[in-house]
């Protein structure tokens, strides 16, 4: 029995009208991982009072820039600025769920239009003590963005 083949769901073919595919426009992966940062996070009275160490791991399928051997800093999205993003969310406040947090750092990543697709994963290192993390991996793609969304911020370092 023939099988179809598998396609890429991160970024699928489009049809031309002569029947042919064209190719997807080449990707690349900007990682973090493992990054540690104290937030107020969790449904629990203590939790809203004291900040306990979150790890982040992200994995963002972005465009790749016209000319890759340009080697031209102010073309890519800048890791570094969506630390510093993730970071201005944890001193933003109190947040009950890791899921609202995991959901926020992809919107905010979603939002400049080299995005692609990202997986978040978001740990809660403190929350139960026989287990070395506690968490929710989410996966969202440029289709899972509403129309409501904010007018697109580019994460190039030039934009702080």
């Amino acid at each position: 029995m023939k099988t179809a083949p598998r396609r890429n769901d991160l970024s699928p073919p489009s049809a031309e009208p002569n029947g042919l595919t064209e190719a997807p426009p080449p990707v690349y992966r900007i990682i973090i991982h493992d990054l540690v940062i104290p937030w107020r996070i969790g449904v629990r009275a203590h939790e809203e009072e004291r900040r306990q160490r979150v790890r982040l791991n992200l994995e963002l399928l972005v465009r790749e820039q016209q000319d890759p051997a340009a080697d031209d800093y102010q073309e890519v999205i800048c890791y570094e600025t969506i630390v510093e993003r993730i970071r201005s969310m944890a001193d933003s406040g109190h947040v009950k769920l890791a899921e609202t947090v995991a959901h926020n750092v992809a919107m905010m990543c979603l939002e400049d239009p080299r995005s692609e697709a990202i997986t978040v994963r978001v740990e809660k290192l403190e929350a139960i003590h026989d287990a070395a993390s506690v968490g929710v991996e989410i996966h969202r793609s440029r289709g899972n963005l509403s129309a409501e969304s904010a007018t697109p911020t580019l994460l190039s370092a030039n934009n702080e």
